[in-house]
C-alpha cells in the first residue's frame, strides 16, 4: 500500500511529467517589458548592452513588431544575427518586415551626402 501512495504523490507525478527548468529572472523581466512595447522601446536607451540579444530574440519570437523595429535601429553590435533567428523561429511576415524597416531607417540615418 505504501508503494502506491508513493506513485500518486505530487512529487512522483512531477517527475513522470518531465522536469522543465523554471524561467530565469532575465527571461521573466524581458517578457514583462515586452508586454508594453512602448515601455520596452523607451527603455532601450537605458538597457545594458548585454541584454539586447536576449530581449531582441524574445521580441522577434513573440512577434513584437514595434519593439523589433526599434531594437534594430538601436542595435549596439556590428552583427545582427537575423539568419539564426529566421532558422530558429520561422518568423511571421510582419515581424520580419519590422526588422527590415528598422534596417532601412538605420541605413537612412547613416547615409550622409558627400
Amino acid at each position: 500500500a505504501g508503494e502506491s501512495h508513493l506513485q500518486d504523490s505530487p512529487r512522483s507525478r512531477f517527475f513522470r511529467m518531465g522536469v522543465q527548468a523554471p524561467p530565469r529572472l532575465l527571461e521573466l523581466a524581458g517578457q514583462s517589458l515586452l508586454r508594453n512595447e512602448a515601455l520596452a522601446i523607451a527603455a532601450l536607451e537605458e538597457l545594458p548592452v548585454e541584454l539586447f540579444p536576449r530581449l531582441f530574440t524574445a521580441a522577434f519570437a513573440g512577434r513584437h513588431t514595434h519593439a523589433v523595429k526599434a531594437m534594430v535601429q538601436a542595435w549596439p553590435f556590428p552583427y545582427l544575427p537575423m539568419g539564426a533567428l529566421m532558422k530558429d523561429y520561422q518568423p511571421h511576415l510582419e515581424t520580419f518586415q519590422a526588422a527590415l524597416d528598422g534596417l532601412d531607417l538605420l541605413l537612412a540615418e547613416e547615409v550622409r551626402p558627400r
